[in-house]
């Protein structure tokens, strides 16, 4: 199966009804992808432990370093 990206306005009337006419036609179906989302993924290694709290924002080099 191929898969085809296609970008456009939605604010333009003649494109969104020709993509929902193709979608009602029922050859292609539509397949949302959900965003990854960095701040649930920096959240995630912050409670893992994956990241580094840093006391001195000045130097973070040499905290790093230790």
């Amino acid at each position: 199966m191929a898969t085809v990206t296609l970008h456009y306005n939605t604010r333009n009337r003649m494109a969104v009804q020709t993509l929902n006419y193709l979608l009602t036609l029922g050859i292609f179906r539509m397949e949302e992808k959900l965003p990854t989302h960095s701040f649930k993924k920096s959240m995630s290694e912050l409670q893992s432990g994956k990241t580094l709290k840093l006391k001195n924002t000045k130097n973070p080099l040499e905290e790093i370093l230790q």
